[in-house]
């Protein structure tokens, strides 16, 4: 009898544990699923939310960046009714009907990465313009103040593109000796950027520089030149994702801006789980990004299941 009530408890303390660990489902959002840099910000997603007790679902479309497949996602994810939405917007505009859709059947949305419009309850991002004038500034005194560069973009209408470019192109007003030949977008692409590169290299014989918008395409860039025999141009870029953390440390890469997609994806799920519970949360959040050089490189850059995530706490952004 004493065993058999001691196996109904055990039971049921294990249920409560159980049911203290699903909290429910929350739907993350990412624009593709071929930039490494995206696949960062699910893992960091999945380990806050596993911590924290909830379960996640994924969403990306197919064909990368596809605004359509975007919005359709959107709709079937309100229908799962989840705990919450940790969303990055394919298009930073068009989206918003779909936005303020998920916050008309009571669900909480968190904007990461790209700085949407829309009705979210809150946005964790980095600035943007103040990576790429840093990187830039890195790139024009490896430089000696003077030379030509060419600027590889994202997404043109990006904000986080644009932004890069914009810091860039304002910090090299300070360098009037180096001359920007070339902007053109990539789209984010490492095979895009590779054959705009390639294309640059013909057009322009002499490039003594490159400000890429992400390290997916300074890699691409680096690969075509490699290819092309054509050596000595430093490549400066932002993201920080291992790849690119790699180059830099073999100095392949002059140096890259930490914009860390897993740990935005985790503070983001934190920010939910406030939600959730009828706390407090800050409307805009921002990260410190960090310079990544080859003196710096050895703290970034680690292997994605031995990361772990920081804390609004750990990084000082509440009590």
């Amino acid at each position: 009898m004493k065993t058999a009530l001691a196996s109904v408890i055990l039971l049921a303390i294990s249920a409560s544990c159980a049911m203290a660990q699903d909290k429910g489902e929350i739907a993350v959002f990412t624009k593709n699923k071929v930039d490494p840099f995206f696949e960062e910000a699910r893992v960091g997603a999945d380990v806050a939310a596993k911590g924290l007790g909830y379960s996640t679902v994924q969403y990306a479309p197919t064909r990368p960046n596809n605004f359509q497949e975007q919005i359709a996602q959107v709709e079937d994810a309100i229908t799962r009714k989840p705990k919450g939405m940790v969303f990055v917007p394919v298009d930073t505009k068009g989206l918003k009907p779909s936005v303020d859709k998920v916050r008309e059947a009571g669900i909480p949305i968190v904007n990461f990465i790209d700085m949407g419009d829309g009705n979210f309850n809150s946005y964790v991002i980095y600035d943007d313009h103040k990576m790429g004038a840093d990187v830039t500034r890195i790139l024009a005194e490896k430089l000696g103040g003077k030379g030509k560069i060419v600027i590889i973009e994202g997404i043109k209408g990006s904000a986080t593109s644009d932004n890069r470019t914009a810091g860039a192109q304002e910090t090299l007003k300070s360098y009037p000796q180096i001359q920007v030949v070339a902007v053109q977008a990539a789209n984010y692409q490492r095979l895009q950027a590779l054959q705009v590169m390639e294309n640059l290299m013909q057009q322009f014989p002499e490039i003594d520089g490159v400000i890429a918008a992400s390290d997916n395409m300074a890699l691409g860039a680096i690969e075509a030149m490699e290819s092309a025999g054509h050596s000595g141009t430093q490549v400066v870029s932002m993201d920080g994702t291992i790849d690119g953390v790699q180059a830099v440390s073999a100095g392949r890469l002059l140096a890259s801006a930490e914009f860390s997609g897993f740990q935005m994806g985790c503070t983001a799920v934190e920010i939910i789980d406030r939600l959730t519970k009828g706390e407090a949360v800050p409307e805009r959040l921002e990260l410190k990004a960090e310079m990544i050089t080859r003196e710096t490189a050895d703290k970034f850059g680690q292997p994605l299941e031995r990361r772990t995530c920081k804390s609004l706490k750990d990084l000082g952004l509440a009590s």
